[in-house]
């Protein structure tokens, strides 16, 4: 392979395709709020619903001050990010009620359990 150049295959331009294809029939984040006084994120979907995910629950929200918190941006309507503390969360798993890694999730389901 010469320098500077760079060769795909056709079977990797289609996978590129069919990966393009399937993100394309993802829901998409429109917005994302934190309201401080129920302590939960609020998600509104570009299908009109709303997701709503008690912060606590959310991996890497546990330890952070409400204006690290508040501060979220959206990429490409399926990354949730919260900047200031280097944390994404893919919202395809927020709507699948997956709110982090599987120790985090069995960490939820045994405080869920003996609540």
């Amino acid at each position: 392979m010469a320098h500077g150049r760079v060769v795909t295959t056709d079977a990797e331009i289609d996978a590129a395709l069919e990966y393009a294809k399937e993100q394309s029939n993802l829901p998409r984040a429109i917005s994302a709020a934190y309201d401080r006084a129920l302590d939960v994120i609020i998600l509104k979907i570009d299908s009109g619903r709303r997701l709503v995910i008690p912060r606590e629950d959310l991996q890497g929200l546990e330890n952070a001050t409400e204006e690290q918190i508040a501060h979220i941006e959206i990429f490409g309507g399926l990354d949730i990010a919260w900047p200031q503390l280097d944390l994404d969360h893919y919202l395809p798993a927020l709507m699948e009620g997956i709110y982090g890694s599987d120790q985090w999730m069995q960490r939820l389901q045994r405080h869920a359990v003996a609540a």
